[in-house]
Parts: structure tokens; sequence; C-alpha cells
């Protein structure tokens, strides 16, 4: 184990990972993706007395996460620490895979999301390690968060097909210290609208695609309007209607015989992600009805949904204790929403209760992306402290 401090082993530690490259190949083809970060983690953590699984994803063996997994000598609950091993993107960046410190800042892709996250549970795990604990601390690095999760749907797999259950997830993602205790989910909506082209000279032989489409847009407008006039999440402020992609119309002269959209709608906890389809189709009738001889379709691409924190049980206790330590050295932790998804949703989903919280900064998919050095430093010490708490507490009866 190393001799220096939890932080700042963690800062060394997360200068080395930023100068991996893990971008993802699903958002930049042929970006080299997790294979050699995973073996380098694997590798560390392996040293330090963890069973680690190299574990590809089904859809794409070269997207690899990690699982390791340290067994205490006594029987107890299990936590795991969760992050992830991809990144966005190096458009437009200098240097981007060469960390460099100034003003108390760390610089280089992933730097804030959320590589020094992964220093600082990985080296909370391996001093928990060393000095023997009950129950396990498993750590999990999952590949292609940035886009479609498939890491964390292999490891989750991957986990239950060894009989490894846990009590708490602890997912390191940059939330400036504070706990995520809510997140909005979202659904993707590609919709098509046909018409009948024509000459610009005649259009009252046209079925005009570019008017539905307007009309389409007043539609997605008003539904958002109503979103807005519901009562707000605490959290979260409100759901939203928001049309991402238009494309329409062939060439000059020509009135359109086709246009598609991309809509999305950002959900709130209980809500469905699959019914906004739904409430698309129901704008397209309203449309349609308007446009004789339009035809119209739509259909779901993505969806994902929304997440509200365990407040009672282990994870809320952990997350209690992992504040109360990180107040010792700074600001006191919120409970905040955050308005993006997270894959905490997918790991409650599996009946794993789930904590988010990291150390972060600024530039987060930017050209100029940093972390806050003190808060990388204070983030293991508090993992640690909060960890050992909840692994000092035996779970209840019929519990995992």
């Amino acid at each position: 184990m190393s001799d220096l401090s939890p932080g700042d082993d963690a800062l060394e530690l997360a200068r080395l990972i930023i100068s991996i490259d893990s971008v993802s190949p699903s958002l930049v083809p042929g970006a080299p993706g997790e294979g050699r970060i995973a073996a380098v983690i694997a590798e560390r953590l392996e040293g330090a007395g963890f069973v680690v699984d190299l574990v590809p994803a089904p859809e794409d063996a070269q997207r690899v996460s990690v699982v390791a997994v340290h067994a205490g000598s006594q029987p107890g609950p299990t936590v795991v620490f969760n992050g992830h091993l991809d990144t966005v993107g190096v458009e437009g960046m200098v240097d981007p895979l060469n960390p460099r410190i100034a003003d108390g800042k760390l610089y280089g892709r992933g730097a804030s999301d959320m590589k020094s996250g992964l220093a600082g549970l990985i080296v909370a795990a391996e001093r928990l390690a060393a000095a023997d604990h009950p129950g396990a601390v498993v750590f999990t690095g999952v590949a292609d968060e940035e886009d479609a999760s498939v890491g964390a749907a292999a490891v989750l797999r991957h986990l239950a097909d060894r009989g490894v259950t846990a009590d708490v997830c602890l997912i390191a993602e940059p939330t400036w210290l504070d706990r995520v205790s809510a997140h909005r989910g979202y659904a993707v909506v590609e919709v098509t609208l046909q018409g009948t082209a024509a000459h610009s000279s005649q259009p009252g032989l046209a079925v005009d695609a570019i008017r539905a489409l307007d009309a389409l847009l007043q539609e997605v407008e008003r539904a958002d309007d109503e979103l807005h006039r519901r009562p707000a999440h605490p959290l979260l402020d409100h759901g939203s209607f928001t049309t991402t992609v238009v494309r329409a119309g062939s060439a000059p002269f020509t009135i359109a015989a086709d246009a598609t959209l991309v809509i999305e709608r950002r959900i709130l906890p209980g809500e469905r992600a699959e019914n906004a389809l739904i409430e698309v189709q129901e704008m397209l009738e309203a449309v349609a009805a308007k446009t004789p001889g339009l035809r119209t379709s739509a259909r779901l691409t993505h969806q994902r949904e929304a997440w509200e924190a365990d407040e009672q049980g282990p994870a809320a206790r952990f997350a209690d204790v992992l504040a109360m330590e990180l107040s010792r050295a700074g600001a006191a932790p919120a409970a905040v929403g955050a308005p993006y998804w997270m894959e905490s949703a997918l790991w409650q989903a599996a009946g794993i209760p789930t904590v988010v919280c990291g150390p972060a900064g600024g530039g987060l998919h930017a050209a100029e992306e940093w972390v806050d050095v003190d808060q990388l430093r204070r983030f293991p010490e508090a993992v640690i402290a909060a960890t050992r708490d909840a692994l000092s507490t035996r779970p209840a009866p019929g519990t995992s």
C-alpha cells in the first residue's frame, strides 16, 4: 500500500488514469474505449488482494468493464463502489491526456467526469482491504456510460450470476461533493411526417411536410408549457418536451414531401418514460387532423427512467455518514437534483440502494475540463469512514 495519504494517493492515481485514452468508440468512431484503463485498474486491484474479473459487454467485446471483490474476514454487508471508465471525445482540447495542476485544479479529459471519482474509489477500496473489514467491498468500473450503458448492464448481470448482492452502491459521479438525491429520466421519440411533393409554384397540389412540421413544433411547445404548469418536483423542477433535431425538404422549388424530428421528453420520478410515445402520438393526431393527406409515424428510440434515492435504510445511513465526514473539512454537502440521467437508476432498479456523490470541477464535455484538487483529496477519506461505518452494521434478517 502507498505511503501517501489517501488524498495524495488519489491525486496521483487520477493523473495516471487521465493520461490513458479511454474515449468512447460509440461517440468517436475508432477511439480506443476502455480496454487499457480496465487492464491498469485490474492489475492494481489484484495487487491489493481483490479478486478481479474483466467483463466484456455481450453487444461489443471491446467494451470492457472491471469487477473487483474483496471479502473481509467476517460476515457482514456488501458495499459497491462504482464509476465509469469511458470519456467523451477530445476535439478542441490542447494536450487532453497530459494532466496538469494549476491554481488548485487538475486539468485533462475525464478529470471531472469522472476519473477523479474513480481514483478516489479505488484508493478507498485499497485502504479498506489493507485494514481488513467485515462483509465485502466491491469495485466496479463500467464501460459505455456516456452512451448506452452496456457496461453497467453487463456488470449487473455478472454480479447476479456470481450471487453477489449488495446493501449500498456509491457512484462517484461529479456532484461537487453534494449528494444527488434525484435525477430526471428521458425518452427520445423519432417522428416522420410524410406529405406529397409538388412544384413550389403549385402549392395547392402538395401536402406540405414543412407546414405540418411547424404545426408539430407548436404542439411540442404547448405540451412543454403544460408540463411547466404542473406542480414542481422539490429537487428537479419540471419535466420537459424539447425538439432537438429537425430535417425537411429536398430542393429549391419543391414543396417538401417529408420531414423528420427528434423529440426529447425529460421524465420526473413517478412518470414512465415509455408514455412519451403516447404523448407524441397524441400531438401527431392533432396535426394530422388539420393536414388532410398527411401520414405520420413515431417510434421510441431511447428511454431511461427517473430516479430518487432511498431515504430509509443502509443507503440513507451511508449518505448521512459520508456527508458528515465531508463536512469536517469543508462545507456541508447538500441534497440536490440532477436534470440529466445517471446509472444510479439501473443499480437501484437491480435492487441495490444507491448514493451519488463525487468530486467535480468544470468543463464537463467541454474543451477545458478540470477537477477541484481539494475535493479530490477530501473524497477518499470520507468514503473510507462512511464504508467502515456501513460494514460494521450487520443487515437486518432477510436483507442482503
